[in-house]
């Protein structure tokens, strides 16, 4: 996903989230925000709504995550967002729905979506933390943070706290149909691990006795 193609519309935008997307963790780099980019037009193509606010969106919505200048990933964003599409010379209507969207797809500074565009970003960003692709991206950010595997603190206890309450919160019935099953991935997964886990554990205290 790194190469851009110089058709897109949006390649001016996408080089500049590039810039700042290079300073962050893989869990939310540009990758990232292409994909969410590609989740937002599936579901504003079944919700009916405006994919240029939501591919905007998309591509700056977590660029303020390193060196942040407000309380919240999401404030910084939006704020940058709003330089970088004024100065590209998207009209003031476009800035500032571009820049609620940015602001209420996380939900740490309590800011909730209230247009339809809002909406669909936070869903495809969550869309992106399950299934496979989720997993991965749950396993980078461990890296990270030096999480372990499972256990106190873990990239298990991530996936129960917060990724698995996702889905209630979910504005679409796009995105609940999309995440339902990507959910049940994950699950799978950390079922099958603890199932290995107890394998390893009873194969060595068997051979112990």
């Amino acid at each position: 996903m790194d190469k851009i193609p110089t058709q897109d519309p949006l390649h001016q935008i996408i080089l500049v989230a590039k810039g700042f997307y290079a300073r962050k963790d893989r869990a939310h780099d540009l990758e990232h925000a292409l994909r969410v980019r590609e989740w937002g037009n599936k579901l504003a193509q079944e919700e009916g709504a405006d994919s240029t606010i939501i591919e905007l969106a998309a591509l700056l919505h977590d660029i303020g995550r390193s060196g942040a200048v407000e309380k919240t990933h999401s404030e910084s964003s939006a704020g940058l967002a709003v330089n970088i599409l004024q100065k590209n010379g998207y009209p003031q209507d476009v800035v500032w729905r571009v820049k609620e969207a940015i602001i209420s797809h996380s939900r740490e500074a309590g800011h909730v979506p209230t247009s339809l565009e809002a909406k669909i970003l936070y869903d495809a960003d969550k869309l992106d933390f399950v299934g496979a692709i989720g997993l991965g991206r749950l396993f980078t950010l461990g890296g990270v943070n030096g999480w372990p595997l499972v256990g106190e603190n873990s990239c298990e206890t991530f996936y129960q706290e917060r990724i698995q309450g996702y889905k209630e919160h979910l504005f679409t019935k796009s995105g609940i149909k999309y995440f339902e099953p990507l959910l049940l991935y994950m699950e799978g997964f950390w079922q099958e691990l603890h199932a290995e886990r107890l394998i390893i554990s009873l194969s060595g205290y068997a051979k112990s006795m």
